[in-house]
């Protein structure tokens, strides 16, 4: 099954953007952090390229949690938006599709963009806000090549 945007905003919705009124995280870092990273893995788990699943997305939570601590962190929208979209593109970066290896997605800049900007909107509802920043991790993973052994050619993750 193709990556669904509306299935990892679902999920950030449910699972880790703030629920109070204020915009404020209820969890300490690392919860939060294991929160997103859940979130984003169970969705990656979902990709496909060249009809190949990806088998590597559950193994390597741990990793995109690790990461995710510090920059959840931050104290900052800036900081946050970009430090997960570089998480996430670490996260890519390997990841295995059967016997092809995802290269580092090129949408990373953007999609920190995207998300900071997410973040930064404390007045927009939260639907709207794990939209963006779905939106966001979807773009910047169907920006990231996956290469096979010959004879398959590289292929575009979905």
């Amino acid at each position: 099954m193709p990556l669904v945007s509306a299935t990892l905003s679902q999920s950030l919705q449910s699972q880790w953007l703030p629920r109070d009124e204020d915009g404020e995280f209820k969890d300490d870092a690392p919860a939060s952090a294991d929160a997103l990273a859940g979130a984003i893995a169970d969705w990656f788990g979902m990709a496909m390229a060249a009809g190949i699943p990806c088998s590597t997305a559950s193994a390597r939570k741990s990793q995109l949690q690790g990461q995710l601590i510090p920059v959840l962190q931050a104290g900052s929208a800036a900081g946050a938006g970009q430090g997960i979209a570089l998480s996430f593109m670490a996260y890519v970066a390997g990841q295995s599709f059967g016997p092809g290896v995802a290269a580092p997605p090129v949408a990373t800049a953007a999609a920190g963009a995207a998300i900071t900007a997410a973040l930064a909107d404390l007045d927009a509802a939260q639907s709207s806000r794990a939209d963006q920043i779905a939106a966001a991790l979807q773009a910047q993973a169907m920006s990231a090549i996956v290469t096979f052994p010959p004879p398959m050619s590289p292929a575009p993750v979905t």
